[in-house]
């Protein structure tokens, strides 16, 4: 059940979804749009939700609820904090319910613009205790990454982390040889100030090269050495990768992103790209462990421009960091581990057995 995130979104249908049908589960995803089957998937679409906040908070929140409790599942995974009291109603009807916690919403409450800075910290903290609340009665609460972990332990029944590792017949390494590419740079994702663009823009000026920027935004234009492409594909996104010398990841270090492990720098590397990202320390071990990223001060714009300008002027150190990259999701962190991890989680939750459901439903 999601009212805040598309209907193909990459973690909650390319991935859960999608894995636990191949497991052998019947999966309906209830989310904005229109229904149809994919990936062994029904996806059950509730119309159009208001891009308004509270709107959506309220009324696309309710239509989600509705459908989904129409179709009787053993099962409710909700992927939004709006969606918390309805999982309090399933359970009361003796559903079982999980709760899929992709953000560290207290801390990023205080990072919201449109709540006035005033009221951020009280808002922080009414909704903590309401989540903490409502976790307690759920079955289980899954997370991104080891920050949330420690920060639902004590608090939730069960807690797992089931991290943003990619799909490697998602992302797929591409063989094109550096020295046959183009000087390109990229970036796939949300777009805005928070996410970087600022220090995007900025850090490509006097560089030979060309940054293309891809993701949910309305920009299609060219600004300098910069060209927005607007949404596209998941082919399209393997297509960007396997034209670019490196992928930048610049996220301003408000609470959320400076804790996260972000799933860019997973699939740059699973496309054998090598990186230039932000000197946080979780961003910083990844680099590390990797061999395949190079950490910098964002601030500091003159070390930001030099570290993509070594990656684009140094093709075969650049394709080398790119090719331990992906040795490194191969071996451990890519989605597969994960996907065995969630249908663990149904299984045991569920009475099944442990590689799978021990039924399927009927068409409801």
């Amino acid at each position: 059940m999601t009212s805040a995130h598309r209907q193909e979104d990459i973690r909650i249908f390319i991935k859960e979804c999608s894995s636990l049908a191949a497991a052998g589960y019947e999966v309906y995803q209830v989310s904005r749009g229109t229904s149809y089957e994919k990936n062994g998937v029904h996806l059950v679409g509730v119309g159009e939700i208001s891009g308004n906040r509270l709107v959506r908070m309220l009324k696309g929140a309710k239509s989600v609820y509705r459908t989904a409790r129409k179709l009787d599942a053993d099962v409710y995974h909700l992927h939004d904090p709006e969606l918390l009291p309805y999982g309090l109603k399933l359970k009361r009807a003796g559903k079982k319910v999980i709760f899929d916690s992709h953000e560290d919403v207290p801390a990023q409450i205080m990072d919201k613009a449109w709540i006035p800075a005033p009221f951020r910290r009280m808002v922080s903290a009414l909704y903590k205790r309401y989540e903490t609340y409502v976790v307690k009665r759920l079955d289980a609460v899954i997370v991104v990454g080891p920050t949330l972990v420690e920060k639902f332990q004590g608090r939730a029944k069960r807690v797992e982390l089931i991290s943003n590792y990619p799909r490697l017949d998602d992302i797929q390494f591409q063989t094109k040889p550096f020295s046959e590419r183009e000087p390109i740079v990229c970036y796939a994702g949300g777009v805005n100030k928070l996410r970087g663009e600022d220090i995007m823009i900025e850090a490509m000026r006097d560089i030979d090269g060309v940054l293309l920027i891809a993701g949910d935004h309305q920009k299609m234009e060219i600004r300098g050495g910069v060209r927005y492409l607007g949404q596209i594909d998941r082919a399209g996104i393997s297509a960007l990768y396997g034209s670019a010398i490196a992928g930048l990841c610049f996220l301003l270090p408000i609470g959320n992103y400076y804790f996260s492990q972000p799933t860019k720098l997973y699939e740059y590397m699973a496309a054998g790209l090598p990186f230039v990202c932000a000197d946080y320390p979780a961003w910083k071990a990844i680099a590390e462990e990797s061999g395949a990223g190079i950490c910098v001060d964002i601030n500091n714009i003159a070390e930001t421009r030099q570290a993509i300008r070594f990656l684009l002027e140094n093709r075969e150190k650049a394709q080398e960091m790119g090719r331990q990259g992906r040795m490194y999701v191969e071996k451990s962190h890519n989605w597969n581990t994960n996907a065995v991890k969630l249908t663990q989680l149904y299984s045991s939750i569920t009475g099944g057995t442990e590689n799978g459901p021990i039924h399927r439903h009927t068409e409801p």
